[in-house]
């Protein structure tokens, strides 16, 4: 999947790329199946930072023909690899500020072909894609939210590509380049906007399944290095100290992957955009800094071009920080505090934690694309304390204390004037909401197994939360009262402590046992 290129060295083959792309859009029209596309594209790609991301631009981009709603133009273009232009170097994620025009080539109301002029920066794919899915402007002095139009552009449209050298992902060609040239028009004139929200909803939970997935794979690997290297005629797996640190990384890695299908499984209502911001946001920087800790635990052979860790720890920074991310999605759940925090609705924990059961790591459709942006601006919380009595968790974890800090903290933050409005505390806002989800995802896999070494998962969320609650509050030189920890239950003693920490990581596991032995039910 790799040729040595006579102009950029090393680098992904596009041409294969190309060709194994076709089974990836078939998963996205006629009938659009989230889960499925990423699954194919770790079977195809094994899950190799530079083709994952060189293959996920061009799924990303061949996202916006059918979310535009040009779907015969969508099964027509398959064969072909894409890119999204999007950005540009003097606005980054300020979309609304972009310089690239559309110029109508006629007076026909029929004709959707338009002059493009302008130029793009930072784009992956850009000097091999036949297309890309440009975003620009119909008339130049406008910047609302009605002021972007998409456009399908030919290469033959494109020209001066300068490659961008990276300090991570070598074998992508990452470019700026210029636009000049013919572009057909996708969907109506000025809904730009619109389409690239109706395709980043999902792309969310897409760029998520990445880091996901290196984790899944570094976190074995370093328990079964460690278990089989020698020090001292000993295996490190023995030291207590090396033990506890793949204890809490085992149980957080398993807690990330149940958060990413339990974000999949529940996004079928009205929480696709508030999962979607989690994952791309708070899951994504947690990811970044477990693969870091698992090379530092693993030692010297994460160096090793062998062993896929220490790559997998430096180009994993790309996901989540790459133009400011996981900050704006942050800021997106800050919206939502004080509803999450003082909702009175109640559900039936049973029924949830059975759906999550009989749904987690299976792929089926959940129309993901049809999503209303209204009703995701809105989704339905639930009373957490009520919820946390009925989940029956045989440790106390105190979530009534810790929404009523955390309303403290807004109300102090409230009272201070201006800084209620800051980027900085609403930035903190929406990370303590992230962080609250956490804490019942982490009960909810306890919950889901039915497996008791998944309490000091919860426990580790709680106190994820309150280190998160006492920083805003220090930093900020607040009066409300800091929050105390809880304790972690006691390391387990087991006789092999390998066995144990693999099958402590394998979510998957637990829950297909109770989809085995589930009843069928009569129609």
């Amino acid at each position: 999947m790799y040729i040595q290129d006579s102009v950029f060295g090393r680098i992904v083959n596009f041409d294969e790329l190309r060709r194994r792309m076709r089974s990836v859009y078939d998963a996205i029209t006629p009938n659009f199946n989230l889960l499925r596309t990423v699954e194919t594209l770790s079977e195809h790609f094994d899950d190799d930072p530079n083709l994952m991301i060189a293959g996920g631009a061009s799924m990303l981009a061949y996202m916006m023909i059918p979310a535009a709603g040009e779907y015969e133009l969508a099964e027509e273009l398959k064969g072909n690899l894409f890119t999204l232009g999007w950005t540009e170097e003097q606005t980054g994620s300020d979309l609304l500020s972009i310089r690239t025009t559309a110029t109508k080539v006629n007076d026909d109301p029929d004709d959707k072909t338009y002059h493009l002029s302008g130029g793009k920066w930072m784009i992956n794919n850009s000097y091999h894609a036949d297309y890309h899915c440009v975003l620009a402007k119909i008339a130049p002095v406008q910047d609302g939210p009605r002021s972007l139009s998409l456009f399908l552009v030919p290469r033959s449209s494109t020209r001066n590509w300068e490659r961008l050298e990276t300090h991570v992902l070598k074998g992508m060609v990452l470019t700026k380049f210029e636009v000049e040239g013919e572009g057909r028009l996708l969907g109506k004139a000025g809904h730009g906007l619109q389409i690239v929200q109706r395709m980043a909803l999902p792309s969310k939970y897409q760029c998520s399944w990445m880091g996901m997935r290196m984790l899944r794979r570094s976190v074995p690997e370093a328990i079964n290095w460690l278990a089989q290297k020698n020090i001292f005629g000993v295996n490190p797996i023995q030291f207590s100290n090396v033990f506890r640190q793949l204890y809490n990384l085992s149980l957080q890695k398993a807690l990330l992957e149940f958060t990413y299908y339990r974000a999949n499984s529940l996004n079928v209502g009205d929480f696709l955009q508030f999962h979607g911001t989690m994952l791309k946001s708070w899951l994504l920087l947690r990811v970044n800094e477990m693969l870091s800790q698992t090379w530092l635990v693993m030692g010297s052979k994460g160096f090793l071009a062998e062993s896929p860790i220490g790559r997998d720890a430096i180009d994993s920074f790309i996901l989540p920080v790459f133009d400011g991310h996981y900050t704006v999605n942050t800021l997106m759940t800050s919206k939502h505090a004080e509803r999450y925090l003082h909702s009175e609705e109640t559900i039936n924990a049973d029924e949830r934690i059975e759906g999550l059961r009989q749904d987690l790591f299976n792929n089926g459709l959940h129309g993901e694309m049809e999503a209303n942006s209204r009703t995701l601006r809105q989704p339905n919380f639930f009373n957490l304390p009520d919820y946390f009595n009925q989940l029956k968790l045989p440790i106390n974890v105190p979530i009534q204390e810790a929404l009523d800090s955390f309303s403290n903290l807004l109300a102090e933050v409230q009272s201070r004037g201006e800084m209620g409005n800051e980027p900085e505390y609403k930035y903190k806002t929406g990370d303590l909401v992230h962080w609250l989800e956490s804490v019942l995802s982490a009960a909810e896999l306890w919950k889901v197994t039915e497996n008791d070494h998944y309490l000091n998962g919860i426990i580790q969320q709680f106190n994820g939360f309150v280190k998160h609650f006492n920083d805003v509050v220090s930093e900020g030189g607040l009066m409300t009262s800091f929050m105390t920890p809880l304790r972690q239950l006691p390391l387990p003693n087991v006789s092999d402590p390998k066995q144990f920490l693999l099958d402590l990581c394998n979510v998957e596991k637990h829950v297909r046992c109770y989809q085995l032995t589930a009843q069928p039910t009569l129609s």
